[in-house]
């Protein structure tokens, strides 16, 4: 995949803003106050032009941009500002904090290991997954809407996309 990286100019910003609101809410977009812009960095698609994703400090990715959609896929590093960013419960699912190694250790959550989060959550939405003490585990898409996740016994709620380090 060609990719072509500048630095972050003010109309990029401004779209990034606009699909950071149209995914998680006003109040996500704040996370661009929070973090150094000087450090962001934009690649783009060398065919098509279109933002590919977002990389942070030493080339770690921020946050990828979805071809298909135009959704934003967040990053460990990104899923920080945003938990930040949003009020609890937005965009969360929580879990239970005695399967929290278990989580670690795979990249699944179970609906039983699931104690709440976000009513408004839908199939495959990015959501962020944390502890019942609401400290950032994981970011991941959902399968199931909310009311099944909460009502569902057995099965797979949440794919995981990247697992935070020890100390996140």
């Amino acid at each position: 995949m060609g990719l072509e990286c500048a630095e972050l100019s003010c109309k990029v910003l401004n779209i990034l803003k606009k699909l950071i609101a149209y995914q998680y809410g006003l109040e996500a977009s704040k996370v661009f106050n929070e973090v150094d812009r000087s450090l962001l960095r934009v690649c783009y698609s060398k065919n098509t032009m279109r933002i590919r994703c977002v990389l942070y400090e030493d080339g770690k990715v921020f946050i990828t941009i979805r071809a298909s959609d135009y959704m934003i896929i967040p990053h460990i590093s990104f899923a920080k500002y945003l938990h930040k960013s949003l009020p609890f419960p937005s965009y969360r699912i929580v879990v239970l904090n005695e399967f929290v190694e278990d989580i670690l250790n795979s990249y699944t959550v179970f609906s039983r290991h699931i104690v709440s989060g976000d009513p408004r959550i839908r199939p495959y939405d990015e959501v962020m997954v944390v502890n019942e003490n609401d400290s950032l585990i994981a970011v991941g898409r959902t399968l199931l809407d909310y009311e099944s996740i909460i009502t569902a016994t057995r099965g797979v709620a949440v794919q995981i996309r990247e697992k935070c380090a020890k100390g996140c």
